[in-house]
């Protein structure tokens, strides 16, 4: 049984701790941002930040151990999947184990391969599935949901999108309704301004979790990427994850910039000091925490956890973003060198 997963009353605080408790052990050569990926994750765990910290740099050292050379697990990505495995009560080796079982059954299938993509869509099956082996129905299903978004978007979908693909695989509809609910977000989030590319795909695969039609959906990803402009803040399609996932909320606008803004001053307080970028995902995430429990008249959202499971996903796949660009960039400059 997967622990039960509780907001905390002051996500902000508890974000402090547990990235304190984390960043206390951190090394001089280690970056802060997998850490940060990582408090975010386990905001929702029960315990005390210190007994969170160690469990999580546990089961990032039992990645190490229990990986070969070659495996991306020895990057920096460990803490943020680490952070996932404590949040649902996995065990690293048996969260191996399933994830090379699986890759199997992929390469079967003849799945291109995704990296940590990969990693993350068989993260979400098996959550999903509360730590039960994914069976070959359930892959079926990936596969067919992933080859019918293709057919919309043959030149945007990609590993990128499995993540997503694992998220569909328990939601209802065949496969073809799905990519056309994702096809409908596309076009409705195009129609109102937003650039094509893979970053809105993202926000679209999202945004077919919503109980809204793609009209109403758009209107509010719209009105609040307007809103932050409005505040000061330059937007762009990077930003289309999260604008998403804070669609969700059912806030006034300005409550949700307010509340993120206020979240993003902490962030800032960090050292060292994250990015602007980095600022505005991290503060995206403590503001969702702080709103989604509630809707703009206070009444309790049944919802509440399908959300915050989506959210840690979306936090997952921010992170293999990060882990796939810094890799290239090593191979990039082993090469050169």
């Amino acid at each position: 049984m997967q622990p039960e997963s509780t907001i905390p009353s002051d996500p902000a605080q508890r974000f402090r701790e547990i990235h304190n408790a984390l960043d206390q052990d951190r090394s001089w050569f280690q970056g802060a941002t997998s850490l940060r990926f990582a408090a975010v994750a386990a905001i929702t765990c029960p315990g005390s930040a210190t007994d969170l910290a160690a469990s999580i740099r546990r089961a990032a050292e039992e990645f190490v151990e229990a990986s070969s050379w070659t495996d991306s697990y020895k990057s920096e990505i460990r803490f943020i999947l680490s952070a996932c495995l404590v949040r649902s009560g996995d065990r690293t080796r048996a969260f191996i184990d399933e994830v090379r079982r699986v890759r199997e059954m992929f390469r079967d299938h003849k799945l291109r391969r995704g990296g940590m993509y990969e990693v993350m869509a068989i993260l979400v099956m098996r959550q999903a599935r509360e730590l039960s082996p994914i069976r070959a129905q359930d892959i079926h299903r990936f596969m067919s949901i992933y080859e019918e978004m293709k057919k919309h978007h043959w030149w945007l979908t990609g590993p990128d999108d499995f993540p997503a693909c694992a998220i569909f695989v328990s939601q209802s509809g065949s496969p073809s309704e799905v990519a056309a609910r994702a096809k409908a977000h596309y076009d409705s989030l195009r129609e109102g301004g937003a650039s094509r590319g893979n970053p809105l795909q993202t926000a679209a695969n999202l945004l077919v979790l919503s109980s809204d039609q793609p009209a109403e959906a758009a209107h509010r990803f719209h009105e609040l990427e307007q809103r932050f402009k409005d505040a000061g803040l330059w937007m762009h399609a990077g930003d289309y994850d999260e604008l998403a996932i804070l669609t969700f909320l059912r806030h006034a606008p300005e409550r949700i910039v307010e509340r993120l803004l206020a979240h993003r001053k902490t962030i800032e307080e960090l050292r060292p000091k994250p990015g602007k970028e980095l600022s505005f995902d991290l503060a995206a995430s403590l503001a969702f925490l702080e709103l989604v429990s509630h809707d703009q008249d206070m009444n309790q959202i049944t919802d509440a956890k399908a959300l915050l499971d989506m959210q840690a996903i979306i936090a997952a796949q921010q992170a293999a973003a990060v882990a796939a660009a810094t890799s290239a960039a090593v191979a990039a400059s082993a090469a050169t060198s």
